[in-house]
């Protein structure tokens, strides 16, 4: 599974806006896919504001980020 999402940064690592999904690669399970989507967007969450330092905040500001959050099953034997 996997799932895109694209943002942009203020420089002090906040959230411009709301994240939209650009892209994803789900599985037939709504459950699980909620699961996962809820997960993917509860990391962010708790990883926001990030820790920038003053260069690489104002290196990022405002331009548009784009990381792909995946995951993988493993089926019992």
């Amino acid at each position: 599974m996997s799932l895109t999402l694209r943002f942009s940064l203020r420089r002090n690592g906040t959230l411009i806006g709301k994240p939209r999904a650009t892209f994803s690669d789900l599985g037939t399970d709504s459950a699980l896919n909620r699961a996962f989507v809820a997960s993917v967007l509860k990391a962010l969450d708790e990883a926001l504001p990030l820790p920038l330092s003053d260069s690489m905040g104002g290196a990022i500001a405002g331009r548009m980020l784009a990381p792909r959050f995946t995951a993988t099953f493993e089926r019992a034997s």
